[in-house]
């Protein structure tokens, strides 16, 4: 993937997320966003092995969310922004710089499915000559 351009730095995270992935890493970032969506969680000041957070997360990346937003109540957003036209234009733009549906699945956190079907729509909108005039 030499030849890509790089990606937007996490596109398709929503600012809380960015932040989350900025503190505890995206991997982490994307299992709240995918598990704890829409949910509002309490990350406790010091997390101990066995809690819920370090369950999905790992104790590196729960001890580095505690140290940020520990004692406090945070909202946990979509993995992406929930904006259907933005991530319809962040799969359209790593699909135009070569990226494969894989590759876009593992980037974005996405259903497969998901990303295929926006694929699709995406060429057929680059093949259709008539829906470049409207």
């Amino acid at each position: 993937m030499a030849d890509h351009e790089p990606i937007p730095d996490r596109a398709w995270f929503t600012p809380l997320l960015n932040r989350i992935a900025d503190v505890a890493g995206e991997r982490a970032a994307l299992l709240l966003g995918r598990e704890k969506a829409g949910q509002q969680i309490y990350v406790p000041g010091t997390v101990k092995p066995g809690h819920w957070l370090v369950e999905l997360v790992g104790e590196e990346a729960a001890s580095a969310m505690a140290e940020v937003f520990g004692d406090k109540l945070v909202l946990i957003p979509q993995a992406l922004s929930g904006e259907k036209r933005r991530r319809a234009n962040t799969i359209a733009e790593l699909v135009d710089k070569g990226y494969s549906i894989g590759k876009i699945v593992q980037l974005t956190g996405l259903s497969r499915s998901t990303v295929a079907q926006h694929v699709q729509r995406h060429r057929a909108k680059q093949d259709d000559p008539q829906g470049k005039l409207f």
